[in-house]
């Protein structure tokens, strides 16, 4: 680990006990949304002005004050479950985590967790680009466990993820590099509890055999969670799948709010500069209007085909076929002779952040000898979850399972 002493240098890293000082998100979250509220606050004064005079469009400044009623909401969420919660601290061993090895441990809990609540431990890999315009995260690898409810009185929380050794370290904060995040979500009744955790996670074989026996998987959820997504129908020898429209309607509602208020900001651009003069300068609205159209046109367009989406997928002695719709509408239908297929395989199919929330999801195939594969599935939250449903599809078909 000499390699790596840079990780030591950290304050919130020099024992293995990590607190995730969610105690001013809280104050973030109403910072911002103060910030976006006094952004819109001018056109927000001028709208009875500019209706006299028929300029409609103003109104589109509404979606930045309800944006900023969302995110004082978020504030008051956050400040109701800190207050009912305190910190909760993470205690990893080994210490850091081993790439190649396990990323285990527990977290330590101040005060008991209602009966009714579910449980799910996310680690993240993160690929992280800072320009100076922009920034982006991406995931580059991420694996949830969905955990038993705890016993009343437990104050632990058992976590053990075993990770693969091809993925990269922790790295400082520069203009690229990555880090590992770790992630505790509850969700119960009232304000739902989410703490976060960066870590420092290197290669290595470091094993927590503890860790592994006191985790307690809660498959149910995790089988019900597949069950709902793939809508799996066996009838003698025919075996159908529907993934039903709307699965990712949180994501598709996020891409088509960001898509309107980009186009909304065209719009407004547009309409507020009156038409454009002989001067370059006049046409500076025009041309970010144009940019934040282009931008937000097809945000709308994506969301709305990921809602309204669906697959249908029909396994037979003759046929392995699928069907795409869109809002009920068909689309495409592709497929495979059956005796042609001979295996399974998965990939990543796109990420999504959302604050600092980041969801990876995966699709599934079904692949020929030839190279040809058709998408039999989409949605997995999980590469776990995409493995899971690839192993029930192959017990019902006889599809093989990729060799290790």
């Amino acid at each position: 680990m000499s390699d790596h002493g840079w990780w030591t240098q950290q304050k919130r890293w020099r024992r293995a006990s990590i607190a995730s000082e969610a105690g001013r998100n809280h104050l973030w979250a109403f910072g911002f949304g103060c910030d976006v509220f006094a952004l819109a606050a001018p056109g927000t004064l001028a709208i009875p002005e500019e209706l006299d005079s028929g300029n409609w469009p103003i109104l589109l400044v509404l979606l930045f004050d309800a944006l900023a009623l969302g995110l004082w909401g978020l504030a008051l969420r956050e400040y109701i479950a800190w207050h009912r919660f305190g910190e909760i601290t993470a205690v990893l061993d080994p210490w850091p985590g081993a790439i190649g090895g396990d990323v285990a441990g527990y977290f330590e809990l101040r005060r008991p967790l209602p009966a009714d609540h579910r449980i799910t431990v996310t680690l993240t890999c993160r690929h992280h680009r800072r320009g100076h315009k922009h920034s982006t995260v991406r995931p580059v690898w991420s694996q949830s466990l969905a955990l038993q409810t705890l016993q009343a009185g437990e104050r632990q929380l058992w976590f053990h993820f075993t990770v693969p050794g091809d993925l990269p370290g922790s790295e400082p904060r520069g203009r690229v590099y990555h880090d590992w995040q770790l992630t505790l979500e509850v969700q119960q009744p009232g304000a739902d509890l989410v703490r976060r955790y960066p870590i420092p996670a290197f290669a290595g074989e470091g094993r927590n055999r503890l860790a592994q026996r006191q985790t307690r998987l809660d498959h149910r959820e995790h089988h019900a969670a597949l069950e709902r997504l793939m809508n799996l129908y066996q009838a003698n020898d025919r075996v159908t799948l529907d993934f039903k429209a709307g699965a990712g309607w949180r994501g598709a509602l996020a891409m088509i709010l960001f898509g309107a208020c980009s186009l909304g900001g065209a719009v407004f651009l547009m309409t507020s500069s009156g038409e454009p003069g002989r001067s370059v300068f006049d046409w500076i609205p025009w041309v970010m209007g144009a940019v934040f159209a282009l931008f937000g046109l097809p945000m709308i367009i994506g969301g709305l085909i990921w809602w309204g989406k669906r697959r249908i997928v029909l396994f037979d002695q003759a046929v392995v076929a699928t069907r795409i719709f869109c809002f009920g509408l068909p689309i495409r239908t592709r497929q495979l002779p059956r005796d042609a297929v001979t295996h399974f395989s998965w990939s990543r199919a796109g990420s999504l952040q959302s604050g600092r929330k980041v969801s990876v999801w995966y699709d599934l195939f079904v692949n020929t000898d030839a190279g040809q594969r058709l998408q039999v599935g989409g949605g997995f939250e999980s590469e776990q979850a995409v493995r899971d449903g690839a192993a029930r599809l192959s017990e019902l078909t006889g599809v093989a399972l990729p060799s290790a």
